[in-house]
């Protein structure tokens, strides 16, 4: 168990760009969490968390710390794509890891747009 797991160590640390993307997405993960954290407003009254164009009323209201779950979520996406990318590269596909990394870049770019959005509406 401990050799896999050094080994897989020695192959992360002797690529650059692996280990680049496992930086990048660390930080702009964490900038997400601090953002969403930083954007919540604590207040009794609901805020709106959902919406549906098929109910009678289209936004849907929820208590603020619904809104906690967009920060679990980044901490959850960080966690899972940085294990994908040791994963991808311990069993020496390269290439995919970095096709992997430049997606969850992506990704995580795209989530700050959307919940810059819903942040908007809820507050």
């Amino acid at each position: 168990m401990n050799t896999r797991f050094i080994s897989s160590l020695k192959h992360l640390f002797a690529d650059r760009a692996v280990l680049a993307f496992i930086l990048a997405i660390s930080v702009f993960g964490i900038v997400y969490i601090v953002y969403v954290i930083s954007s919540l407003q604590i207040d009794t009254l609901p805020v709106t968390a959902h919406y549906s164009a098929f109910g009678e009323t289209h936004y849907y209201r929820n208590k603020w710390y619904y809104l906690i779950t967009f920060a679990v979520f980044g901490l959850v996406f960080v966690v899972a794509h940085i294990g994908i990318l040791i994963k991808l590269v311990s069993q020496e596909l390269r290439p995919l890891a970095l096709a992997f990394g430049w997606l969850s870049l992506i990704v995580l770019s795209l989530l700050f747009i959307l919940t810059h959005s819903v942040l908007g509406i809820a507050f």
